[in-house]
């Protein structure tokens, strides 16, 4: 549910470009992009789904796609997490002037050690955009995921859909318990999302020079 003016949003997006982490024509279509991860036709069974209880996280929010423009637009807890301190206290400015601090945190840390802490479980959606190669950001998200839960990335813009059917190679995925449940366009982009087909195991996520170093896929 929108609290803020869109020009607010947008005014906050811009001045992620002036800082640096975004760019230009992210900042644009910002908005849109990131409403894509969840307002569309094919995902509006379990937008439906979501009470305002539930708990959705956003891996390497950065400037604030889409995990900060989501959190205006939905009325469930987030976290925005973030490696760089800078990057945090952008973002928790942001949030403050958004005046979600009610139910929004932003958190700076390393999203593989979240994994393995207090939230491995507890997350009804977790969204990527940016975040890492597919097999670095199935591996974070994955433990985050509890039984029922989603987690939704943003494809790059590639012509050939054989090319991003090859980022998500089905036997990789079973690795960490992940399934496909669909796939949607929106005109602006692509998007993916899975869910837990099983228990993810406790060896994941490892550190993550060994995720770099030696991807599940």
């Amino acid at each position: 549910m929108m609290k803020c003016s869109g020009s607010t949003l947008q005014k906050i997006l811009d001045l992620a470009v002036s800082e640096g982490f975004l760019t230009p024509n992210a900042s644009k279509d910002g908005i849109d992009h990131s409403k894509g991860f969840l307002f569309s036709k094919e995902n509006s069974s379990f937008v439906k789904s979501f009470k305002k209880k539930d708990l959705a996280i956003d891996l390497g929010s950065g400037g604030g796609l889409p995990g900060l423009v989501l959190s205006v637009f939905t009325d469930c807890f987030w976290l925005l997490t973030d490696r760089s301190e800078k990057r945090c206290t952008f973002l928790k400015r942001a949030v403050f002037e958004l005046g979600i601090d009610d139910r929004v945190e932003v958190i700076n840390c390393s999203v593989e050690e979240l994994s393995r802490g207090e939230y491995r479980e507890k997350a009804k959606l977790v969204t990527a955009r940016s975040f890492g190669s597919p097999a670095i950001t199935a591996e974070c998200a994955m433990p985050l995921l509890r039984e029922d839960g989603l987690f939704v990335v943003s494809e790059p813009p590639l012509n050939n859909s054989t090319k991003n059917e090859d980022r998500w190679p089905v036997d990789g995925l079973n690795v960490l318990g992940l399934k496909e449940e669909m796939q949607w366009h929106t005109g602006l982009a692509g998007y993916r999302a899975f869910y837990r087909a099983v228990k993810c195991s406790e060896i994941y996520p490892r550190r993550f020079k060994k995720i770099v170093k030696n991807p599940v896929f």
